[in-house]
């Protein structure tokens, strides 16, 4: 066997593998066949000190949202807050739907830490 071409024509693979991997687990996903946890919502009067995955809290008191939290969905364990009044800036907007998800809007894109870039559509991460 030519080890000169196997070797090069090996480590490609291996690199794109990696990527590969790294883009599952970045998203969520760890196998093929698995699906990343939908996010639902919970109300909230106020935040609580720890937040837990996969859920996006929104404070406020019946149809008068304020802010929603979240952890953020990369995995780097830091929360996310965002502010729904639309007096200030910046604002989102989150719709809740029936089954307990939320689509937040605009898009969520930390300027520090991870600098995740993602929307929250109905019920699932979409990274942009």
């Amino acid at each position: 066997m030519n080890w000169s071409v196997t070797l090069p024509i090996l480590s490609v693979l291996l690199v794109l593998l990696g990527a590969a991997v790294a883009l599952r687990v970045r998203s969520g996903v760890l196998w093929p066949w698995s699906k990343p946890r939908p996010f639902r919502s919970a109300r909230v009067e106020e935040f609580a000190d720890k937040l837990q995955k996969a859920i996006i809290f929104l404070a406020g008191e019946g149809e008068n949202l304020w802010a929603a939290a979240m952890i953020c969905p990369c995995g780097c364990g830091e929360v996310i807050e965002l502010n729904l009044l639309r007096q200030a800036r910046p604002c989102w907007s989150a719709v809740e739907h029936p089954d307990r998800t939320v689509t937040l809007t605009p898009s969520v894109w930390r300027q520090k830490g991870c600098r995740s870039h993602f929307i929250v559509r109905h019920r699932e991460i979409v990274w942009c």
